[in-house]
This record gives C-alpha cells, sequence and structure tokens, in this order.
C-alpha cells in the first residue's frame, strides 16, 4: 500500500535526538510491517541469532546497571537494536518498508549517509554545520514518512497525535506498534521498589500528522493527582517527573501519561488521543 508523504517544517534536531529520532520510527516501522508481513515470530525472520543474543545481553547490562528488582530480559525485540542493526535489517527486507520509505535506492542511501555521520559522532568528531543539517534533515524525513504511513493505516489517523515512545528513568521502555487504533500505547510492569521521597522520570516522545503541539499530563492511578505536564513540539522530548509521595505507597501502583493535541478541541478517547501505564510497587520508608 503507498501511501503519499508532504514534508513538514520542523526545527533542527541535536545529534543524539536525531539519532534517537531516526531509530524510534525505523523500530516501530519494522515491527508493525514485519510482523503484518512474517506474522508473530517476525524477529526470527529478520535478524540473526547472533544479533538477538546481543540484544539481550544489552538488555541484561542495562537493567543491571539501572536499578534492583528488575525482572529478568527474554527477548528484547528491537528495543536495543543499534543503528547499524537496524541499517542491516533494512537492507536485506527494504521490500516490506517501501511502502512507507520509497525506493530504496533514493531512501536506503540517506540512511547510510546518516550511519556514517552517527560513527562521527560516536568517536568524538564534531558535525560541521551542513552536517549537522543533514543529520537533522534525515531523521525528520524518516519520521515524517513513518508518521504518515502508519496514519495511513488507521481509519482515524489523519486526525489525532499517538505516542511514539516511553522511557522511564530506571531504564523501562515503552515503543509504540503501530497504529493508534488502541487507546493504550504500551503498559510496562516495572516490578521496580520505591519509597516516599524518590523521583521518577519520564522522556515521552510523540507524532502528529498535522504538526502540532502535544500535551503530557502524568497521573496517579492511585491518588489520582496530576503529577506533571509539559508540552513539547512533535519529535521532541518532553522531560516529565514523578516525586513519590505517601499516598502512592501501594504494591500496585500505577502511573499513567495521557497525551493530546494540545491545539485541538477534539480528542480520540473522550479526554486524551493516546495513553501509557507504567506499574511500580511502593513501600513505607524504612523504620528505623
Amino acid at each position: 500500500m503507498n501511501c503519499s508523504w508532504h514534508p513538514v517544517a520542523v526545527a533542527a534536531l541535536e545529534p543524539t535526538i536525531a539519532l534517537t529520532t531516526c531509530e524510534n520510527a525505523l523500530r516501530e516501522l519494522m515491527g508493525y510491517v514485519y510482523n503484518e508481513w512474517y506474522g508473530p515470530t517476525w524477529l526470527n525472520v529478520v535478524a540473526t541469532d547472533k544479533q538477538r543474543g546481543e540484544w539481550v545481553k544489552r538488555a541484561e547490562a542495562e537493567n543491571a546497571r539501572t536499578r534492583r528488582g528488575v525482572a529478568a530480559v527474554d527477548d528484547p525485540g528491537l528495543a536495543y537494536a543499534n543503528f547499524y542493526d537496524l541499517l542491516t535489517i533494512a537492507d536485506k527486507h527494504w521490500e516490506q518498508l517501501a511502502p512507507a520509505l520509497d525506493k530504496k535506492q533514493v531512501t536506503y542511501r540517506l540512511l547510510e549517509r546518516f550511519e556514517q555521520l552517527r560513527n562521527a559522532v560516536a568517536h568524538g568528531r564534531t558535525l560541521l554545520t551542513f552536517e549537522r543539517d543533514l543529520f537533522s534533515g534525515v531523521a525528520g524525513q524518516i519520521r515524517n514518512q513513518v508518521t504518515h504511513y502508519m496514519s495511513s493505516q488507521d481509519p482515524a489517523g489523519e486526525y489525532y497525535p499517538r505516542i511514539e515512545s516511553v522511557l522511564d528513568s530506571l531504564g523501562h521502555r515503552i515503543d509504540s506498534q503501530g497504529p493508534a487504533t488502541d487507546e493504550v500505547a504500551g503498559y510496562q510492569t516495572t516490578e521496580a521498589i520505591l519509597h516516599p521521597g524518590e523521583r521518577v522520570g519520564f522522556t515521552a516522545m510523540g507524532t502528529d500528522p498535522q504538526d502540532r503541539p502535544l500535551r503530557w499530563d502524568l497521573t496517579s492511578s492511585q491518588t489520582g493527582l496530576l503529577l506533571d505536564s509539559q508540552v513539547s513540539d512533535v519529535g521532541q522530548p518532553v522531560q516529565l517527573e514523578w516525586l513519590v509521595d505517601d499516598g502512592d505507597v501501594t504494591e500496585t501502583g500505577v502511573v499513567q501519561l495521557h497525551m493530546y493535541a494540545e491545539q485541538s478541541k477534539y480528542r480520540r478517547f473522550g479526554r486524551f488521543d493516546h495513553r501509557a501505564f507504567f506499574g511500580y510497587i511502593v513501600r513505607p520508608p524504612s523504620e528505623r
């Protein structure tokens, strides 16, 4: 299925944000189209045993670094694939990506150039101005193409924004899994143990076919209180923070992240356009 793409003018992205933007867009597209094409075992088709083994090692190392009490990782999928992994997969399985990314001889060459610039950044070389612009431009183009493709797969996709990814400061991640036909972008049961006075940060990104500012509301399911609220531009990450309080103490704590287009009077699901949940264990302070 072909979809039309119209470029959207956006502010230049910093190199680290551009890399995350491009990677997330490719992960989302691959997860959706390869599942549609190959079925639920698609990862075994497009990735090698060696690649999947490396991703598990990275996930386990990240979990060990971030916090105690994190469950073991069985299969992290593409979440821990680096850009070179994604480029290798795209090279071998471009046919399924073409409806979104167009002809391989055009877009794949841009991704190869993007990888060259990424390597320069990774080795400490400062990009020249035109290289930074190119790096940002490629990331923006890929994100916009994926956004419009996903919108074309959703009967109401042209009207509403959707969550692309959410990462908490403990290393737990939710990535969008295709068109936002379900109101929940994802639910992450973390098993992390928290106490009043601790802080948990959230970094979120969203996409919108109409390029509107996005409002993000972080709330507690336990107390119903608004914990934080921020606005982001499309394709730019937003930072929110939860200061754990006495009222949050429960063995089944949940925080919700509601996202909606701030400049629209319409919401896809009543009060919001898309949302995500994170579950935590919140216990009383230790008594001495």
